[in-house]
């Protein structure tokens, strides 16, 4: 494994600042320069969240390797996905008999996470609640479908920012929102925990 490298987002660059980076948004990083722990999780396509329950449905998290091994997905019972990644095409789609809620976003640190929150955490709600287990995945597991997440759980299972990146971080040990995201997750969190703001959504 020594010397192997992968690109990988904006978010593992703020983390690992002496990578070497290009002019776009991926960097070239050494991949054993990360603790095994994040080396395993790279390497598994998708980690369970929440488990199911007799009346809910399983929340899973991962990369997009997950999407292309569709007897996993079979086998877990997972119909709906929440994609979200900024490509011309993706490997599953309803045509594959899946149903799908697309985030087409990048992962840079300007791009705008917050106005695709509610939407999603309403297509992931919804979606458990009947009993269908969903994936949300982007293209690494890092930082995109990781803050979709930690913003359902600061929504709708009433965690703090911190407590809800923790949580997922000890599911999927790679988990990273780049800086902007961080910064719209605090402030989603700020909104649904003011005292006056009331808790619309519950779980």
């Amino acid at each position: 494994m020594h010397g192997l490298v992968f690109s990988i987002g904006f978010s593992i660059r703020q983390q690992y600042p002496t990578t070497t980076t290009t002019p776009t948004t991926l960097t070239m990083i050494r991949f054993d320069s990360l603790s095994l722990a994040v080396q395993q999780a790279m390497c598994t396509p998708m980690h369970q969240i929440l488990p199911a329950s007799q009346s809910t449905g399983a929340l899973y998290l991962g990369s997009l390797a997950a999407v292309h091994e569709k007897d996993a997905l079979v086998e877990k019972n997972i119909t709906h996905l929440v994609q979200v990644m900024d490509a011309p095409w993706l490997p599953l789609s309803e045509k594959d008999g899946f149903n799908c809620h697309r985030i087409p976003i990048l992962d840079t640190s300007s791009a705008d996470i917050k106005s695709y929150l509610e939407a999603a955490c309403n297509y992931i709600d919804q979606s458990l609640r009947s009993g269908k287990s969903v994936l949300v995945h982007c293209q690494q597991g890092v930082s995109r479908s990781a803050s979709i997440v930690i913003a359902y759980l600061i929504r709708n299972r009433g965690m703090s920012y911190d407590s809800a990146f923790a949580y997922v971080k000890r599911e999927r040990a790679c988990i990273a929102p780049n800086s902007g995201f961080v910064q719209a997750l605090r402030e989603w969190e700020a909104a649904f925990r003011r005292p006056t703001a009331g808790r619309r959504f519950t779980s």
